[in-house]
C-alpha cells in the first residue's frame, strides 16, 4: 500500500510539473505573439490637390487620393497620378527611415525590443490642368526621333545620323 501512494505521489508530480512546462510553453507562445505585434509599421500617405487621382507606385495601380499604403522596404520609388483634365504627375520618391529603422539600431528597436514605431512618409502635390496632348510641331520632333531610332537597330543610332538633317534636336 505505501508503494502504492508513493507511485500515485511520482505520477503526480510528474504530470504537474507536464502541466507547469505545458503553462510556461503556452506562456511564451502569447509573449512572442504579443512582442510580434509590437513592430514597427510603416505608410506611405499620398494626396493630391484636387483629391481623386489614380495613384500608381512602381507603375502598379494602389488606388486613388487621398490614400494610406502600408510597405516594408523603404528606398526609390515612381509615383505617378493620373486625373482627366489635368497632366500626368510622375516624381521620383525617396523614402529615407526613420533613425530607429536604420541598421544596426534596428536590431535593437525590431527584434530584440520591438515598441511599435509608426512611420508615415508623406508624399503632397498639385495637379495642373491640361490636357496632356502632344502639339503638332513636338509630335512630329518625337516621330522623327522614332524613326531615327527605329532604323538604327540594336547597336543604336550612328552619330552621323543622330546629328544629320533627320535627327532631332535633344529633348528640351
Amino acid at each position: 500500500m505505501r508503494r502504492d501512494k508513493r507511485l500515485t505521489r511520482a505520477w503526480s508530480a510528474i504530470a504537474c510539473s507536464a502541466r507547469a512546462r505545458f503553462a510556461q510553453v503556452w506562456l511564451a507562445l502569447a509573449c512572442a505573439a504579443l512582442l510580434g505585434a509590437c513592430r514597427a509599421t510603416s505608410e506611405l500617405a499620398i494626396d493630391s490637390d484636387p483629391a481623386g487621382a489614380e495613384v500608381r507606385v512602381d507603375d502598379v495601380v494602389v488606388g486613388t487620393t487621398p490614400m494610406r499604403l502600408p510597405f516594408k522596404d523603404y528606398g526609390t520609388r515612381r509615383i505617378t497620378l493620373y486625373k482627366p483634365g489635368y497632366l500626368t504627375n510622375s516624381q521620383l520618391v525617396v523614402v529615407e527611415p526613420p533613425w530607429y529603422a536604420t541598421f544596426p539600431i534596428d536590431l535593437v528597436t525590431e527584434v530584440l525590443f520591438p515598441v511599435g514605431w509608426h512611420h508615415v512618409q508623406r508624399f503632397q502635390t498639385t495637379l495642373e490642368p491640361g490636357t496632356g496632348t502632344i502639339a503638332s510641331p513636338e509630335l512630329a520632333v518625337v516621330l522623327r526621333r522614332a524613326e531615327v531610332l527605329r532604323r538604327a537597330g540594336p547597336e543604336g543610332p550612328k552619330r552621323e545620323l543622330a546629328s544629320g538633317a533627320d535627327a532631332a534636336p535633344p529633348p528640351r
